[in-house]
């Protein structure tokens, strides 16, 4: 397929409807299909840029505006929405390309992402090496706190030791900080705590509290979910920001929407400060698109693969359902990492 393919088909018009696109934007091409008023379909191919996924959005919708004899800043003009799937948080861990990001977690207790939930893919198979941790352990602080199960402070947490742990954090380097606490999900005022004083004394540094992302009682999976949206908040954070600037200087002033790895969608600037939930956001309406294209196939189940430039995702749909779960490993059960 060319950088630029366009297909249609006639339909009813639609009335009081502007443009609307669906975006995708892989490791190698970025999609777009655009939906005109009268209900008919152009698809568009582009190369993606992997240091400015952006790039390839414009340069997709340039190719559109192109094809449909108008300018760039008219044709997003009349656009109203912009629906948008992208595999760049994926990418980025496939690939080693997340922040470096500290673990923050309760002392004594450093090992919660080395222990995970124990258990390996072939337990009698000593050859296989254990996966390293997502946060090396170099990056893992333990902080002088205790909660208890119901929430009541055994030890309490000291703010002066607290400041001077930022400072370790300052002089590592770090660019993003993923907290973690006992029982945080029953009283957070530990997590909180910590929150206000990275905003004061680490301006500029995103973090992420665990029960904000992840209020569940298991601690890797918690711990894990918290590492992963952490590392992932400046670099998803200055793309969702960017391709909102970018496009409104474009001349697009319609509501842009990033589908989540649930299969829905969400605000662009909302989901910027929560990016775990865009994990599989490429993949993710693979199995909504194949459910709506085949309800009357003759099998019960149906098969979705989605071949990209980094990863090749599969999906199922069984008997008219899509299957939802809450383990999701981003590789081999046990063997890769679990968000």
């Amino acid at each position: 397929m060319t950088d630029a393919q366009a297909s249609s088909r006639s339909a009813s018009p639609v009335p009081g409807r502007g443009l609307r696109f669906a975006v995708d934007t892989g490791g190698t091409f970025t999609d777009l299909i655009v939906g005109e008023p009268d209900g008919s379909v152009g698809i568009y191919k582009a190369s993606t840029t992997p240091s400015d996924p952006a790039a390839g959005v414009l340069d997709a919708l340039s190719i559109a505006a192109a094809d449909a004899g108008e300018d760039l800043a008219t044709y997003l003009g009349r656009a109203e929405i912009m629906v948008h799937g992208t595999t760049h948080a994926i990418n980025a861990i496939v690939t080693g390309r997340t922040a470096r990001t500290a673990f923050l977690t309760t002392k004594g207790h450093p090992d919660t992402l080395v222990f995970r939930e124990g258990g390996r893919q072939d337990a009698f198979n000593f050859t296989v090496p254990y996966p390293e941790p997502f946060v090396p352990k170099a990056f893992t602080y333990e902080v002088k706190e205790r909660l208890l199960r119901d929430g009541s402070p055994h030890i309490a947490l000291d703010e002066a030791e607290i400041i001077a742990l930022i400072g370790e954090l300052k002089a590592a380097e770090v660019e993003a900080v993923a907290v973690c606490l006992l029982w945080s999900i029953v009283n957070p005022a530990h997590e909180l705590a910590i929150g206000r004083l990275l905003d004061k004394h680490l301006p500029g540094v995103p973090y992420t509290l665990s029960h904000r992302i992840n209020p569940s009682i298991r601690e890797y999976r918690r711990a894990m979910s918290t590492c992963l949206d952490a590392s992932l908040k400046p670099i998803m954070g200055a793309y969702m920001s960017g391709l909102e600037a970018r496009l409104s200087s474009a001349g697009f002033d319609g509501r842009l929407l990033v589908v989540t790895s649930q299969g829905g969608v969400m605000d662009a600037a909302h989901v910027a400060g929560m990016p775990v939930h865009l994990i599989n956001s490429g993949p993710s309406m693979g199995p909504v698109g194949a459910r709506a294209y085949a309800p009357s196939a003759s099998s019960d189940t149906l098969i979705v693969g989605d071949t990209g430039g980094t990863t090749f995702d599969v999906s199922l749909v069984r008997s008219g359902r899509i299957p939802r779960t809450r383990e999701t490993w981003l590789g081999r059960p046990l063997s890769s990492h679990m968000t």
